[in-house]
């Protein structure tokens, strides 16, 4: 699946392509997973292994996402849980791994439990349905490249290309 997003962001976007981050090393994600108490889907395994996060302003899913790096994930998580003897689970849950981060705040996250894909926000909370929830991560990158190839939208975000960065715009009038 990376290989479709690279090509794409080599030819149309070759800043944001330019910031990709160099793959992880394994011993990064096992320390993330140690830290963290989970083992990472197979899915955010291999993309970490592909690209360790997107880099500083570059390349995310729609519309305003930034991926992480392995141990920005463990960092995001432990402040997302607090000190580990308080999870709320009315807004946060050990067993979900941001992998995202909103440029205005927030994450996407997998639910290990599910596999699922959802979003969080402070003010808002978990969202679990609707626009930000895929049946996998790999899902995600998956229709994130058709929408790149195509230049079809995805939910309501359409790839566009400004001085050679990757941005959404919104199909939503």
């Amino acid at each position: 699946m990376w290989r479709r997003v690279e090509r794409w962001l080599a030819r149309r976007a070759p800043v944001t392509f330019k910031r990709l981050r160099p793959p992880a090393r394994p011993l990064d994600i096992a320390r993330s997973e140690a830290a963290m108490g989970l083992r990472f889907p197979h899915d955010l395994r291999a993309s970490l292994l592909r690209h360790d996060g997107g880099g500083s302003w570059g390349f995310g899913p729609a519309p305003f996402y930034e991926l992480m790096s392995a141990k920005d994930i463990r960092s995001e998580w432990k402040m997302l849980c607090g000190d580990g003897n308080d999870l709320l689970d009315d807004w946060w849950n050990g067993h979900l791994i941001p992998f995202a981060y909103a440029n205005d705040g927030g994450n996407l996250f997998v639910d290990t439990r599910t596999g699922k894909t959802g979003e969080f926000f402070n003010e808002e909370g978990l969202t679990l349905e609707g626009d930000v929830v895929w049946p996998s991560y790999l899902a995600l990158l998956k229709a994130t490249a058709r929408s790149l190839e195509t230049g079809r939208p995805i939910r309501g975000w359409r790839p566009k290309v400004v001085k050679g960065e990757l941005e959404w715009e919104s199909t939503r009038g």
